[in-house]
């Protein structure tokens, strides 16, 4: 039996939780680096570092809510209590990044801040991240409706992301005229980070309460809650914590989907946390130039999310994951050889038209479009995992999956701030320096462009390995006796 499809509108009210999670999470990959650094004076491997630990706790405790909300059984349901609680305390934390007291000045003090106060945003990301993806497991069944939900989801992000990320450049961060008539890069002037913290954490709470009340309709309610809530107490939730790390880590195929994901999401976090630096040291972009090419970089990961659908239901999900690796890496490579490879001037024009602004815009929509295939992809073969550990065991599984899942996500990011912050300490960055060294700047451009593709490279001999096709699917449905939906 075939499940029905969701409706569209459905879809899109999952896919608004997303929005509040790409505004702030996408907020803080795209500027926090820039804002203590340039403004606040920090040194970038400190700045990393903190990043790094709170982005780490956030992925250990993901296993832990994965247990909690399976488990949950209230009046509003196992997953929304959790989105809205902490989906709400995840938009306060944010604003509170921008906003630091002068007694928090200085660098030692300020790392502490920065951490303590990451904690708690990453905290509540984790409450409300897991159950949301949880819930989009339970929400869609079918093999290659999982892949249009995630897509859908995805590219809801990369809309948000244009909107606010991509557009910041001209709506947060214009550039000013100073006193002497001297032009100032709008990054480098605090009042527009807390300008933007502001506006950002008002649109996500409006779009958490929006998610929490559109998709309240299936909420599990009632006699769907008893399943799988185990023994009562601390006891039994430890041994079902412990129960649930086994049930998922023992699975062989989702060491396959994790391999593969973690090393592509990796290099997408250092690609996307050295390019901002590439726009301003090396490229030289105008506000208007960096609106341009990062925001087409965006669209570029919208395309692909939103046609990931078309292309599973033509491909199946290992070759399309093939196909996206090669085509963000063939936009890596290309700017690679472009302008690292002397091909093109990274300031080149002719007739007046920016010619490097429109290549460089080019290849970053090639590389983005690809890593806009491989996020929902992945998230979507988990919910495939999910499933059929749901049928040979008969508990609810979406949870723990999703908490497996969200916690290698993390980890890929929290290394890839990590590593960001050595990156640009070992290239001879200096923070809050009027200009850098022409070394230090080549060697961020290389970073940017050569990176990614190599990474790609490897995480290719990983998924070429993953063994489970839709006709693999139904053939375990029919022999555990399933019906899709």
């Amino acid at each position: 039996m075939s499940a029905k499809k969701l409706p569209t509108r459905d879809l899109w009210a999952y896919a608004s939780g997303e929005g509040a999670s790409s505004i702030t999470m996408n907020g803080m990959g795209n500027f926090a680096m820039l804002f203590y650094t340039q403004i606040m004076g920090m040194s970038p491997e400190l700045v990393g570092m903190a990043l790094f630990l709170a982005t780490f706790w956030d992925a250990i405790t993901d296993p832990l809510m994965g247990t909690i909300t399976d488990r949950t059984n209230t009046r509003f349901g196992r997953r929304h209590p959790y989105i809205f609680i902490g989906g709400l305390v995840l938009c306060l934390a944010f604003v509170a990044l921008w906003f630091i007291p002068e007694s928090f000045r200085g660098e030692k003090v300020l790392f502490g801040y920065l951490l303590g106060l990451n904690i708690i945003v990453k905290t509540a990301f984790t409450v409300f991240v897991v159950p949301y993806t949880a819930l989009g497991f339970e929400m869609c069944k079918a093999y290659d409706d999982r892949a249009r939900l995630q897509g859908i989801r995805y590219g809801f992000n990369m809309f948000m992301n244009i909107l606010f990320g991509g557009f910041a450049w001209m709506l947060f961060f214009p550039e000013v005229t100073a006193a002497d008539g001297s032009v100032i890069d709008g990054t480098k002037v605090e009042g527009h980070y807390l300008n933007m913290g502001l506006w950002l954490g008002g649109v996500s709470v409006l779009l958490i309460l929006f998610c929490v009340y559109s998709t309240y309709k299936y909420a599990e309610k009632g006699d769907a809650l008893k399943a799988n809530t185990g023994d009562a107490g601390v006891v039994g939730h430890a041994k079902a914590f412990i129960h649930d790390l086994k049930d998922v880590y023992s699975d062989k195929l989702v060491w396959f989907v994790f391999g593969f994901f973690g090393l592509a999401q990796f290099s997408m976090m250092v690609v996307s946390q050295v390019q901002m630096f590439t726009y301003i040291e090396y490229m030289e972009f105008t506000a208007g130039q960096k609106t341009f090419v990062h925001t087409g970089g965006m669209i570029g990961f919208a395309v692909g999310s939103l046609g990931l659908g078309s292309m599973v239901k033509r491909w199946d999900k290992k070759k399309t994951g093939i196909i996206a690796m090669v085509i963000s890496s063939a936009g890596g490579l290309g700017l690679f050889a472009v302008f690292t490879g002397g091909l093109l001037d990274p300031q080149a024009s002719v007739g007046g038209f920016p010619l490097a602004v429109a290549v460089f815009a080019v290849l970053q929509i090639l590389w983005w479009g690809g890593c806009g295939i491989i996020v929902p992809l992945a998230t979507a073969m988990i919910a495939d995992l999910s499933e059929v550990k749901k049928w040979q065991t008969g508990e609810v599984t979406e949870g723990r999956y999703a908490a497996g899942f969200s916690f290698f996500l993390k980890l890929a990011n929290s290394l890839g701030l990590l590593v960001t912050g050595f990156i640009l300490k070992s290239v001879g960055y200096v923070s809050g320096a009027e200009a850098q060294a022409p070394a230090a700047i080549n060697n961020l451009a290389l970073t940017t462009f050569i990176a990614g593709p190599i990474l790609m490279a490897v995480s290719y001999l990983v998924l070429r390995l993953y063994p489970l096709t839709h006709e693999k699917l139904s053939a375990l449905r029919t022999q555990y006796g399933a019906e899709e939906g």
